[in-house]
């Protein structure tokens, strides 16, 4: 479910101090009220290459059928904010409707700077139970920008392995699956994305390529922090 968690304190091996008691782990997307992720990204010779960190303000309903808002802040390779001003990109998504899967954003102009930037992939319709071999169904995202519209869809999608992976933020319990995502508006792009989910955080690390599978950019999680 779209949950609020207690504020309370564990600990994550080898990582950042998380504050919360419990955070929601019905999927494999963000969706505790109050928590923020940091991911550092990286170029293809492993130069660093942006950093994105996405916040949880808002969430109701559930997994199968709610809303939840977010925050979404960008910076450059030294750690400068991306935009001038308000650095915020906010993000809604809403899961059950009778559109499916929406994303919506306000502006256009700082959606197409970052959209590199941001975790790639479709963690709104990962089934809870996984393991090695399963197959999932194609994913399919609206992404609506003002009156712009775009379509992401995701197929050939396959949990590939399970272990425990170590990222700056900590040792995670990790499903690897691969995908095919192709990203339609004005044209239409295509990647192939390989990411390690963790229930309840989403995306713990990214390995994308192009269509020709040439490595464009890794990102990893660097931090885990609640309010």
């Amino acid at each position: 479910m779209f949950a609020v968690m207690s504020a309370a304190a564990i600990g994550l091996t080898g990582g950042y101090y998380v504050s919360a008691q419990e955070y929601d782990k019905s999927g494999f997307c963000p969706i505790t009220e109050g928590m923020t992720l940091e991911y550092q990204n990286y170029d293809a010779e492993g130069r660093k290459a942006g950093m994105y960190v996405l916040h949880v303000t808002a969430v109701s309903g559930t997994i199968t059928d709610g809303t939840v808002s977010y925050d979404q802040y960008f910076y450059d390779e030294n750690g400068q904010p991306l935009f001038s001003g308000d650095n915020n990109v906010p993000m809604e998504v809403t899961v059950g409707g009778p559109e499916g899967t929406v994303s919506r954003l306000n502006e256009v102009g700082r959606l197409l700077k970052v959209q590199d930037v941001m975790s790639k992939g479709d963690a709104s319709n990962i089934p809870v139970e996984l393991q090695a071999g399963t197959t999932i169904p194609d994913g399919k995202i609206k992404v609506q920008v003002g009156k712009i519209t775009a379509h992401i869809s995701t197929t050939g999608r396959q949990v590939t392995e399970q272990k425990s992976i170590t990222v700056p933020a900590g040792t995670f319990d990790c499903f690897l699956i691969k995908e095919e995502q192709a990203t339609k508006s004005f044209g239409t792009k295509v990647e192939n994305v390989e990411t390690w989910y963790a229930k309840g955080i989403g995306c713990v690390k990214q390995a994308v390529y192009d269509r020709k599978g040439r490595l464009d950019h890794t990102q990893e999680l660097i931090s885990i922090k609640f309010e």
